[in-house]
C-alpha cells in the first residue's frame, strides 16, 4: 500500500529534516511505504537507496493485511503477547506462519550486521517500518516505544 498525502507530506519533511546529516547511503525495506519514505530522504541528501529485503516490515503470517482490531479477535492470546514484554511468551508467541519478537530480534541483528560490514560509509539511513524499529528499540534499551511514522532514532554500531 502507497503512502497516502499525509505520509507523503511526512516523508518530505523528514527528509528536510534529515538533509543536514548529508547520509551518503539510505538502506531500505523493499515494501513500498518503505521505499517511498527513503526517496523522499533520498531527494534531499542525494542519496542513493540500496534496498535490503531484511528490512521488511515484522511478518504476521495468516494475519499478514489484517487490520490490528481483526487481529486480535483471530488470535487474541497471541498477538497480545507479541504486544506485551511481560507476558511470559513474549518472545516466543506467533501468529501461524509468521515471526516471533526472538525471530524479529534475530533478523534485525542480522541486518544491522550486514549493514555495519558492507557500509563503506561512517553514516547511513535506514528506513524500514514501525514494528520492526519498536522491537529493535526494547532490545536495545529495555522500553517498548511505539513508532509513529516517519520517526527516527539514532545507534552507533
Amino acid at each position: 500500500m502507497p503512502l497516502n498525502d499525509t505520509g507523503i507530506n511526512q516523508a518530505e519533511e523528514l527528509g528536510k529534516e534529515l538533509a543536514m546529516l548529508k547520509l551518503p547511503v539510505i538502506y531500505a525495506s523493499p515494501q513500498l511505504r518503505a521505499q517511498m519514505t527513503a526517496q523522499a530522504v533520498a531527494k534531499h541528501n542525494h542519496t542513493p537507496i540500496e534496498t535490503v529485503y531484511d528490512l521488511h516490515e515484522t511478518m504476521f503470517g495468516e494475519g499478514e493485511g489484517m487490520y490490528e482490531a481483526d487481529m486480535l479477535r483471530k488470535y487474541d492470546s497471541v498477538f497480545k503477547s507479541q504486544l506485551n514484554p511481560s507476558d511470559p511468551d513474549f518472545l516466543t508467541a506467533k501468529i501461524p506462519g509468521g515471526e516471533s519478537i526472538q525471530d524479529n530480534y534475530d533478523r534485525f541483528e542480522r541486518v544491522i550486521e550486514y549493514i555495519k560490514n558492507n557500509c563503506p560509509h561512517d553514516k547511513a539511513g535506514v528506513a524500514t517500518h514501525g514494528t520492526f524499529m519498536a522491537m529493535f528499540f526494547y532490545r536495545l534499551y529495555g522500553v517498548f516505544h511505539e513508532f509513529r511514522n516517519c520517526e527516527y532514532f539514532v545507534i552507533e554500531i
